[in-house]
């Protein structure tokens, strides 16, 4: 397919296609490692792995071009009811990496994104306990169905006259450098925000919780890191009242961490996990992953839910491929070791710079909070958003949400594969584009 220019390719898009989060001018043709390049030859150091991770053994990895090829030639789409090899493969690939108990004790349902993995999650909760309602915390994104826009903690993202499911609710996140209860830091605080899931089931609900449904670390919520204690506090209240703990690993899992899941990270196994994004390798595949003996036979075996690629055995051929990799090259001791280097480099970079209020880390999942004023915290957007531009122009993309609730924040979730010397130059962008912003304080 020939490449068009980037004013008509803005063009053409602009006429037909709604993109739902913004549009950037810039027309991608090729991805490598953790670069990608523009059609004007432009070269950019992917410090977002795309979207929030995808790309998270790089863009166009050797073994996974090898391996959709290769199934391209065999079938493209089976019926889901079929068995197919392919997809046996990745599951039991996928069951031999689960955390804690659930390795290679397990059931999964396999689908096309995040938002379907949780919204099976949320039925296997149901179905499981014969409860109906779910709790969330604040700034939790878990995908864009309507039952997830329900469990959304971002109310400047509920915008719209979507309905709110009855029996679900949020509670506070672990976010302590903007704690709700004023505690004193993540070492020495009540966790009040914990013991917001004891409160919420015992008043705040019907009695008739199914879940609790977390994000380890917030994506879109802005990355704020809880302490491991948390935790431990969060699966005893769950335990005490029968309620399933969920965790959303769509951007946390697959090696991002420093551990394959971010549940080992913070020594804490869930009852349920999902994956997508980075499973992949870049393809569209997720997974909704269950402890064996939890969700009755009989319902495992009636069509009680079905999405149309559900299992396509090119993507589980990709996810395959992409766990071969992941487990070869070390990627989870990589992302450990260059998430300390960012993470120094940033903190070294704080007390320079006025605007930098907070950084924080979890391997290669960072955040860096942008403020007006450190002693205020006065969330910085438009700053935030000034350094994004600043940075994309001079060949590094970072993420923010713009002008939202937690636009403040810059985050870095760059492929696994991220070079040294790739990282200190996104880091030097990075630097620049902080000091030229600072310029307008």
């Amino acid at each position: 397919m020939p490449e068009m220019s980037t004013q008509e390719a803005c063009k053409r898009d602009s006429k037909y296609l709604t993109h739902g989060w913004g549009n950037i001018p810039i027309n991608v043709v090729k991805g490598l490692g953790s670069k990608f390049w523009d059609c004007d030859g432009k070269e950019y150091i992917d410090m977002l792995s795309q979207t929030a991770g995808v790309v998270g053994i790089g863009h166009c990895h050797p073994k996974v071009v090898a391996a959709v090829k290769d199934q391209a030639d065999r079938s493209f789409h089976i019926l889901t009811s079929f068995v197919n090899d392919v997809r046996v493969v990745f599951a039991e690939k996928l069951a031999a990496v689960a955390p804690g108990k659930m390795k290679n004790n397990c059931k999964m349902y396999i689908s096309s994104g995040g938002s379907e993995a949780n919204e099976v999650a949320l039925k296997m909760a149901m179905l499981s306990t014969g409860k109906n309602e779910v709790i969330s915390t604040y700034f939790s994104y878990h995908g864009g169905t309507l039952a997830e826009l329900s469990l959304l903690g971002q109310s400047y993202s509920r915008v719209g006259p979507w309905p709110r499911f009855p029996g679900f609710h949020q509670i506070p996140n672990a976010y302590c450098y903007r704690c709700y209860f004023g505690q004193p830091g993540p070492d020495k605080c009540n966790l009040e925000c914990a013991e917001a899931l004891r409160y919420a089931i015992k008043y705040g609900s019907a009695g008739n919780v199914a879940a609790f449904l977390q994000e380890p670390v917030p994506g879109n919520g802005g990355h704020m890191v809880p302490p491991k204690r948390y935790f431990k506090r969060i699966r005893e209240i769950c335990d005490e009242f029968g309620v399933l703990y969920i965790l959303d690993e769509v951007q946390t899992g697959v090696g991002r961490s420093g551990k394959w899941w971010a549940s080992e990270y913070f020594d804490v196994e869930p009852d349920i996990f999902t994956t997508s994004k980075a499973i992949g390798g870049g393809m569209p595949i997720a997974a909704t992953v269950i402890r064996e003996g939890l969700l009755p036979e009989k319902i495992i075996d009636d069509q009680w839910h079905i999405f149309t690629f559900g299992g396509s055995p090119i993507s589980c051929a990709a996810g395959a491929a992409t766990i071969d990799v992941i487990n070869e090259e070390k990627l989870p001791e990589k992302a450990a070791r260059q998430g300390e280097r960012l993470s120094k480099r940033l903190n070294e970079m704080m007390p320079k710079y006025k605007s930098i209020g907070d950084v924080r880390s979890m391997g290669l999942f960072i955040g860096v909070e942008i403020v007006k004023d450190k002693a205020t915290k006065e969330p910085w957007y438009a700053g935030a958003g000034n350094i994004f531009g600043l940075a994309l122009g001079k060949g590094a993309l970072f993420g923010t949400n713009g002008a939202r609730g937690n636009g403040n924040i810059i985050k870095l979730k760059p492929p696994l594969v991220l070079t040294d010397e790739e990282a200190d130059k996104a880091l030097d962008i990075l630097e620049e584009s902080i000091a030229e912003n600072e310029k307008s304080l």
